[in-house]
């Protein structure tokens, strides 16, 4: 069964991301940035819908 989301879901969700793919693909701490940004923008989206 799957939990119900919470919020510090999503600092694990970024953090998996980012180490998948530096160790997977090499890639660097810029693309953290784009990681970080885009998961907390489907988040506000996510708020915004609940509203």
């Amino acid at each position: 069964m799957i939990r119900t989301f919470i919020q510090k879901d999503l600092e694990y969700v970024i953090e998996a991301h980012i180490r998948i793919y530096r160790d997977e693909y090499n890639y660097d701490d810029s693309f953290a940035a784009c990681i970080t940004f885009a998961v907390k923008q489907g988040q506000n989206l996510r708020q915004e819908i609940e509203r």
